[in-house]
């Protein structure tokens, strides 16, 4: 740096340097930069790190394409939509690179080595103590039942029934921990809405990424409701709410969407198939005192 006017520094994964924080910190208060710090591991500007640059750094998460993203791009390319966009999206999800492969199982191969590699790089590296097989086994189970109703002990259990090497619930959270870090999964709590309070319990694991439940299943088979669900709360966390599940006496609604002071309820469905499911969705919403307003998103034309 030679000049006296503003320099504007990027470093990226910059969290493998053993004591970054003090190098950046010392950029910061000695040359006269803007510095951009870019990782896959939530872990990066905590601890220490913020310490150091206590009230001189902001953290943005970015996320994969979303589904307007991945019409824009094709439009900006001057690509060929596939023949069903939304379905394509729902499937295989908005990892940027995954659109540079035509076929299915060229997808599935590339978003099999980004898995493996956010695995291997941010979770089991060389000073890792975590077991790789065993994490493996539950990250897989996690991600392809993402949305799905969440039991520590259930995953022990289906862990255990298969591998002589024991683990325990307190496991499977240290794990769901790591790959929340890694980015891998968004794990939410429960919201009474009659208390309109936060619950501490966590109820469910979400994917990143579509993408990442097809890379993850041990076929080609994805549950579709399964996927949209997954899809409609990544797109409310892009759209900037923070979402809970919804506990209310009778039972559960799928999202409490909450941004600015307002909050709104919804629930998913696949397809509203009969006025059985057509009641059940809406049904949901019985118990709810709150005027707040309630949806119900489904792929009905």
């Amino acid at each position: 740096m030679t000049e006296e006017d503003k320099y504007y520094v990027f470093l990226d994964e910059i969290q493998h340097i053993i004591q970054f924080e003090k190098v950046l910190a010392s950029l910061k208060v000695t040359q006269n930069i803007s510095l951009f710090v870019t990782g896959s591991n939530s872990n990066l500007l905590s601890g220490y790190l913020a310490t150091l640059l206590v009230g001189r750094c902001k953290e943005f998460r970015i996320f994969p394409f979303s589904y307007s993203e991945f019409l824009a791009y094709y439009s900006a390319n001057n690509l060929s939509l596939p023949e069903k966009p939304f379905q394509d999206y729902l499937r295989f999800g908005g990892m940027p690179q995954r659109f540079d492969y035509d076929n299915e199982e060229d997808i599935k191969d590339y978003l099999h080595s980004i898995f493996y590699g956010i695995v291997d790089k941010d979770i089991c590296g060389s000073r890792s103590k975590i077991d790789r097989e065993s994490l493996l086994t539950v990250s897989k189970y996690v991600i392809s039942n993402t949305s799905k109703e969440f039991s520590a002990q259930k995953v022990a259990d289906f862990y255990n029934a298969a591998n002589p090497d024991k683990i325990y619930s307190k496991t499977v959270y240290r794990y769901l921990e790591k790959l929340e870090q890694a980015r891998l999964i968004t794990r939410i709590h429960r919201y009474d809405v009659a208390g309109k309070r936060t619950l501490c319990h966590i109820e469910r694991q979400f994917a990143v990424d579509n993408g990442f439940i097809l890379a993850c299943a041990d076929s080609n088979q994805v549950s579709a409701a399964l996927a949209l669900e997954n899809l409609i709360f990544n797109e409310l966390l892009y759209r900037g709410y923070e979402v809970k599940i919804g506990k209310t006496y009778k039972g559960e609604i799928d999202f409490v969407a909450m941004k600015g002071g307002k909050k709104c309820f919804i629930q998913v469905a696949y397809y509203l198939l009969n006025d059985e499911v057509i009641q059940r969705e809406i049904g949901a919403f019985d118990s709810v005192r709150d005027s707040s307003p309630k949806f119900v998103l489904s792929l009905d034309d």
